[in-house]
């Protein structure tokens, strides 16, 4: 089984994972694979799209410029996790998916999506067009405010236990090196040479078969390391460490080909698990064992009502 998934974003960023299903989670830049075929820049041909300005008159960031139309082709398409020149498109997203980032939650924290927009046969296209200096925080509230018009979205919020991975204090103790503030506040618009604060991103190249994947934060806390890492299953921070430091890991995971034996399925997993777990142990001082699951109380978003969007 590929380390990578493929199918996933390959614009701005590509969710890495490994959790039990080799689904954890990292940024990891477009050059390291081909892209895969993105939806049309332009608004498709015969959609009609619906206006908004950036900011309302009660202060909720909306796209400048979007359209939504159903698509029962089925799941698994291709698209941007964060736009991209000022504009953002996916084709065949799910629920669930648009859901999780736009709260920034993991599918495991999602509760009560009605079956009608679970399965294959239902997802959406969808492109966007928004400002060229638009934050990750404001790209999130501008698609929470396309849930709540175009979908009638409604939710709350409660605790749940649920299954989650824990960072921890690896033996020796942490190797953290404390924030000496070279980064832009995460409301400002970073130029190429610059970082947000707070920001966690992976960066990756293929060197010599080997994939060589690049976790760095600038004033970063723990936390802001936990929820990078959780958006296919939520990482809980358990070291008690505060304060924020700049970080720099890198996991080195051999290219393999995919396979359908499961014992070689499951021998590869492990492989990743140790390499990414004794990566963060020798580097940061901070164990992550992706093997390991606790179950623990968890914010959940909870689908109370959502229909299908309205037309362009």
């Amino acid at each position: 089984m590929n380390r990578i998934a493929v199918r996933l974003d390959l614009g701005r960023q590509l969710r890495l994972a490994a959790v039990a299903k080799l689904a954890f989670v990292g940024l990891i830049a477009v050059s390291v694979f081909p892209a895969p075929q993105m939806l049309r820049e332009a608004v498709p041909q015969g959609v009609s799209a619906v206006r908004n300005t950036s900011q309302d008159e009660s202060g909720q960031l909306r796209f400048d410029v979007v359209s939504v139309k159903v698509d029962r082709e089925g799941t698994g398409g291709a698209g941007d996790n964060f736009p991209k020149h000022g504009r953002w498109s996916w084709t065949r997203i799910p629920l669930s998916l648009l859901i999780g980032y736009a709260y920034h939650v993991s599918k495991t924290q999602i509760a009560n999506i009605p079956n009608a927009f679970q399965g294959r046969d239902i997802a959406f296209d969808i492109t966007a067009k928004v400002p060229a200096d638009v934050t990750e925080v404001q790209f999130r509230m501008m698609l929470q405010s396309l849930l709540a018009d175009r979908f009638k979205f409604v939710m709350h919020r409660e605790m749940r236990d649920i299954s989650a991975n824990a960072i921890e204090v690896a033996k020796g103790g942490p190797k953290l090196q404390p924030a000496i503030g070279q980064c832009v506040q995460a409301q400002q618009s970073a130029t190429s040479d610059e970082h947000r604060c707070g920001e966690v991103t992976v960066h990756g190249e293929v060197k010599d078969g080997i994939i060589l994947s690049q976790y760095s934060g600038w004033s970063v806390s723990v936390g802001n390391l936990a929820a990078a890492l959780s958006a296919n299953g939520p990482v809980i921070d358990d070291t008690g460490i505060k304060g924020l430091y700049d970080i720099d890991v890198t996991v080195e995971t051999p290219m393999t080909t995919s396979s359908d034996d499961p014992d070689v399925r499951a021998d590869r997993e492990f492989d990743y698990q140790r390499n990414f777990n004794a990566a963060f142990e020798k580097q940061l001082g901070l164990s992550i064992d992706l093997g390991k699951l606790k179950k623990r109380p968890v914010p959940v978003i909870v689908v109370d009502h959502v229909e299908l969007p309205t037309p362009n």
